[in-house]
Order: C-alpha cells, then sequence, then structure tokens
C-alpha cells in the first residue's frame, strides 16, 4: 500500500542530466512551485504531488488529495464533454490550456487559469502530467458584475436596451417559423422630468422603479420587458390574437400603471404614451417593428399624450419641426455653421493635459443654439452625419496643427464618430485622406465609437483596426450602458475605455457604483486598455478614482467643454503647473 505523503515537485518529476542542469532544474522547480498553484498526476490521473497553495485554495489536506484524483474538486460545472476533450489532447501529449470552476472542501467555488503539460517518456507517451494554476476567481467575478452592467438596467433590474433588443431578435426569428404573432409596446412616461425638477432625480429614479416593478407583477415571465432609456419601457407580447385583444391590453395595463404613486409625501399619478406595432402585420424584422412602435408612440406624444396608439400604415413620419429642423441642417452642414469646442482630458497621476475632446456645437442664425441630443438623432437617422462627421475630423486636424505651430506639445485629439459613419463604405479612404491634405500626425488623432456600434455589425471590428493599423488609437465610448462583457471587451479593435458618466456620478456616495467602477478598470487594465472617467465633477470622485488605478479623467471638475481660443489658456495654465 502506497503511504500518502506530498514529496517536493523535485523528487516527483523525473529528470537525467548534468549537475549543472540540476541546479537549474531544481531552481525553476522552486520558483513554480512559490508562484503558481501546482499539482502532478500519473498517466490515469492519480495525483502524485501537490504544493501549499493548491492544500490553501482547495482547503484540502495534502494526505486527502494525494492517491485520489482531481474529481475531488469537481464544480460540476463543466460538461464531460470539457474533460473529454482536455484529456485527449494531453493524451496526444500537447499541452492544454482553459479556465476551470472548481470546489473547496467548504463547498464554496473557485476558478483557475489552467495549464497541463505531459511529460513524454522515449517512445514519445505520456507518463506523467503537471497542472500549473493561477487563481482568477476575483476577475471572474468581476466579469459577472460587468456582465450583469452590460445586459441588466440597475436601477429597475429589467434587461436594458441592447439585452430587449437581442431578446427581440429572437423572438422575432422564432415567431417567423412559429407562425405566431407579437406585439412590440413602446411606452414612455409623459413629463417625467417635472418630478426630476420639481423633487429631485432621486424621485424619478424611485418611480422608474415603481414602474418598473408593476410592469414585471402585471406580465407573466413569457413576455419580454426592458427599459430602453432614461423614461422609456417597451414590451414585446406573445399571443396577441387581434387589434382588439392588443386594445383591451392596453387599457388593463394602463389603468394599472395609472394608480397613483406616492413619492416624498406626495401623490403623484403617471401618464403614459404608449406606441404599438404588431408583428407581421405591420413589420417583419425585429428593426423594424420597434422603429413604428416608436412612430406610433410619437404621435401619442405629439396630441398630448396619455393613452396608446396603434401603427397605422402610411403614417406621417415627420412632424412640421422635423422637416425644418432637417432642412435646416442640410443647409447649415453645406455653410459650415458648425463650431467645435474642447473639453480637456486629465491625467489623474500627474494632473496635466493628456488631450481633449472635440464636441461638435450648432449656433443657428435664426433658430439659436441647438443642443446635440437634439440635432444628432436627426443627422444620423438622414444620414448628414456622413457629411458632419468629416467635417468635424477636418476641423480638429487643422486644430492640432494649429496648436503645434503655436508651440504647444502635441496631444491626442479625440473625434467622435457615428455608427452611421462607421457603416459608410467611404469611411476609412476618407479620414486616410484628410490626414494626407492635413499632414496631421495619425497618432494626434483618436476616433471614439460606442460600444454599441459593434453590436449586430458584422466587419466593422475590420474597419476600426483599418484605422488603428494608421497609426489612430480607437477609444469605447459611454462603457457600461448596454452592451460589453469583459470577453467581448478584449477582442475589440481598442485602445481607451471610456466609463459612461452614470456609473461616476454617485461613485463618492454609491458603493454599488464604486464596486462597478473598480471592476471595469481592473479588466480593463488587464487587457491594457486606457481607462478615462467621464462625468467627473468632484475632487472625491477624482480620488476615488485615482485609489482605483484610472489613467485619465474628463468633466466640470477640470473643464467644461470651451472654445479653441479658451482652451489655449487651459493649456498655458497646465504647461504653468
Amino acid at each position: 500500500m502506497q503511504e500518502k505523503t506530498n514529496k517536493s515537485i523535485q523528487d516527483v518529476i523525473r529528470f537525467d542530466g548534468t549537475l549543472s542542469d540540476q541546479k537549474i532544474f531544481e531552481d525553476i522547480a522552486y520558483a513554480l512551485d512559490q508562484s503558481a498553484i501546482v499539482a502532478i498526476t500519473d498517466r490515469t490521473g492519480k495525483i502524485l504531488y501537490v504544493n501549499e497553495l493548491f492544500t490553501k485554495i482547495s482547503q484540502y489536506k495534502a494526505e486527502e488529495l494525494i492517491g485520489s484524483t482531481h474529481s475531488i474538486v469537481n464544480s460540476g460545472y463543466h460538461s464531460a464533454r470539457f474533460f473529454k476533450e482536455m484529456w485527449a489532447t494531453i493524451g496526444k501529449g500537447k499541452t492544454w490550456r482553459g479556465e476551470i470552476r472548481n470546489k473547496r472542501k467548504d463547498g464554496t467555488f473557485y476558478w483557475v487559469d489552467t495549464t497541463i503539460v505531459p511529460f513524454l517518456n522515449k517512445k514519445g507517451k505520456p507518463y506523467q502530467y503537471i497542472s500549473i494554476r493561477n487563481d482568477i476567481t476575483q476577475r471572474i467575478e468581476s466579469e459577472v458584475m460587468v456582465r450583469n452592467l452590460a445586459y441588466n438596467d440597475q436601477l429597475t433590474d429589467l434587461p436594458n436596451r441592447i439585452s430587449f433588443r437581442k431578446q427581440v431578435h429572437h423572438a422575432v426569428d422564432k415567431a417567423e417559423k412559429k407562425r405566431e404573432k407579437l406585439a412590440y409596446v413602446r411606452v414612455n412616461i409623459d413629463r417625467l422630468r417635472y418630478i426630476n425638477d420639481s423633487l429631485g432625480f432621486e424621485a424619478g429614479d424611485y418611480v422608474l422603479s415603481v414602474i418598473g416593478r408593476r410592469l414585471r407583477a402585471f406580465y407573466p415571465a413569457k413576455q419580454i420587458i426592458g427599459r430602453l432609456s432614461g423614461d422609456e419601457f417597451a414590451l414585446l407580447l406573445h399571443g396577441c390574437r387581434n387589434h382588439e385583444d392588443v386594445g383591451q391590453q392596453m387599457q388593463e395595463v394602463l389603468a394599472y400603471l395609472e394608480e397613483p404613486i406616492e413619492v416624498m409625501g406626495q401623490s403623484y399619478v403617471p401618464s403614459f404614451s404608449i406606441g404599438i406595432a404588431l408583428y407581421p402585420e405591420h413589420a417583419t424584422k425585429a428593426s423594424e417593428l420597434a422603429m413604428k412602435a416608436e412612430k406610433a408612440m410619437s404621435i401619442k406624444k405629439e396630441h398630448g399624450g396619455g393613452g396608446y396608439e396603434l401603427y397605422q400604415q402610411g403614417t406621417a413620419t415627420k412632424s412640421l419641426e422635423r422637416i425644418l429642423l432637417e432642412n435646416e441642417l442640410r443647409k447649415s452642414v453645406k455653410l459650415g455653421q458648425f463650431h467645435i469646442d474642447y473639453q480637456p482630458k486629465i491625467n489623474l497621476r500627474t494632473n496635466e493635459l493628456a488631450g481633449v475632446e472635440a464636441l461638435v456645437r450648432w449656433n443657428h442664425p435664426d433658430l439659436g443654439r441647438i443642443p446635440p441630443d437634439k440635432f444628432i438623432p436627426v443627422a444620423e437617422e438622414t444620414k448628414i452625419i456622413v457629411p458632419l462627421g468629416e467635417w468635424i475630423l477636418r476641423e480638429g486636424c487643422r486644430q492640432v496643427n494649429d496648436w503645434i505651430q503655436k508651440g504647444f506639445a502635441p496631444f491626442r485629439v479625440a473625434i467622435n464618430m457615428s455608427p452611421v459613419q462607421v457603416e459608410d463604405p467611404g469611411t476609412v479612404s476618407m479620414v486616410q485622406k484628410i490626414l494626407d491634405e492635413t499632414g496631421t500626425p495619425a497618432e494626434l488623432i483618436e476616433i471614439e465609437v460606442t460600444e454599441t456600434t459593434f453590436a449586430d455589425r458584422e466587419g466593422l471590428r475590420e474597419k476600426m483596426q483599418t484605422l488603428r493599423d494608421m497609426g489612430i488609437t480607437v477609444a469605447i465610448d459611454d462603457f457600461g450602458t448596454g452592451y460589453s462583457t469583459f470577453s467581448y471587451i478584449k477582442d475589440l479593435p481598442a485602445d481607451t475605455l471610456k466609463i459612461d458618466m452614470s456609473f461616476i456620478r454617485d461613485i463618492h456616495e454609491n458603493e454599488e457604483s464604486r464596486a462597478i467602477v473598480k471592476a471595469i478598470i481592473a479588466l480593463a487594465d488587464t487587457v491594457g486598455l486606457r481607462v478615462v472617467a467621464e462625468g467627473v465633477e468632484y475632487e472625491e470622485q477624482a480620488e476615488i478614482l485615482r485609489s482605483f488605478g484610472c489613467t485619465e479623467a474628463q468633466g466640470y471638475l477640470f473643464s467644461r467643454p470651451i472654445p479653441p481660443e479658451v482652451c489655449e489658456q487651459f493649456m498655458k495654465r497646465a504647461e504653468d503647473v
């Protein structure tokens, strides 16, 4: 009977070499033993040796492990096929690498990044295996947190916009095969901003959470419910027989949703504008279905809100205001009636200027200042954003050269690029042409794209990689608002990750926000992404970000978006510090 004693790693691994080789071998074995979780098994998988780190993480004593197999720490998480493929690889004498979830003696789980190296005899057959593991439990837990952030709305715990959209696409594909009927319902809370303005954002958030709970309570689990944006929810309803059936449902849900809500000692009676589009009657594609429900909702809002509107074929898609805005937008692009403000980015370690973000502004000679959140969506929908985006890039490059000629130290200028621009077939050649014509060094230009740019858009990664190959850096803007997971982010052609300001706003007050931001920064650091925090307004927020290892930040704490001449004064002050 074999004695279950834990020998040294040098005793277990056979060695045949010179004395000097022996010393090198012993040093390597010692270093490995001290820095990694190590186990050695025979060719059947029976454990011959475990180091102290293995016993610590598994909570088993060495004598409990020696003579058994790794099934003692099997968590049941991985399939039999997973281990079958692993054994097939190492059985052929090849090294295997993967991530495994194991179970401690107390029943809790831990994750290890595992490399299994077979030792071969003279016939080339494995006679024993050494497994080298590193504890990645904290990283996996951070991934889970970010994944939850990516797919769930943090306020209502409903699927967020991207998650809802994915579920709708899947449901429509399934409905097509089974010839089912669906109703896409867009729900807007009328005049929620009055609650925010009079009682504060906390009151508005409370109302949103109540509406989310009521929707969940009203509809069974098979119906898909999501929160799309600040004051908008959406539903995808199965089993809708006809118009009358949908109308009856809407009357019932409105009666339930419009019950008074007690908020901060006041009784608030919510009102809703609802738009409905039916599958397959109104649309056969998920994106078209969503668009038509939104149009129906917009019509209800234009007529004062309060109730529901079923999409009608041939519905007018543009109001008089929208037509005016589109026409003026086209003229203003041709006449160059835009200008760019620049918001500085600060290196949080040195407090030096790290770069600026170029932000387009529109001061119309008759209509006055028109906010970006009003004209950018119109520009994107009409594709006016393509020529406008070209002007922004050219103006940004011109400004870079102007600052260099004035003797300022070169720094990166970030230019926002819409998904519509990225999809345009002429984008890459347009960027290269502007760089050539202006003589701007490519490394001084950063293109910012939202994470949703890559959602359901095959081929766009290659475009962004082509831009990087030119020397341009790429930033993922508004991270955390609804798409990426760690495993997704690490494969994107990007250099910088910008944390959305919604997670920075209460980082100094909210423990959950701090945990989320800390996890994002840690994960970004793991794959070598530079991190920029948006919307920093207080020194306390900046201090927390520094302690987490955040590289850069921008926000009103440092500067508002400012014209080029004011930005130059900021740059001079920064150089004097």
